[in-house]
């Protein structure tokens, strides 16, 4: 379960995090001020990557266990 929330998360946070740089950079009024909002934009993109990333490994977890 370990590795495989270890992959999940950095599937999820690679996703997160370029959709929120996306945002910032595509947003005039936060381009503007880029420098401090791009960290925590990636911030959050990270802190959205765990519960995402632990729902879908449990869920493959239990999906694939022998007897199911």
């Amino acid at each position: 379960m370990r590795n495989l929330f270890i992959l999940m998360f950095m599937l999820a946070a690679t996703v997160f995090v370029g959709i929120f740089v996306i945002v910032v950079v595509t947003t005039p009024t936060l381009y503007d001020k880029g420098m401090s909002v791009l960290p925590i934009a990636a911030g959050l993109g990270m802190a959205l990557a765990v519960p995402v990333a632990w729902f879908v490994a449990r869920a493959i977890s239990r999906a694939t266990q022998t007897g199911r």
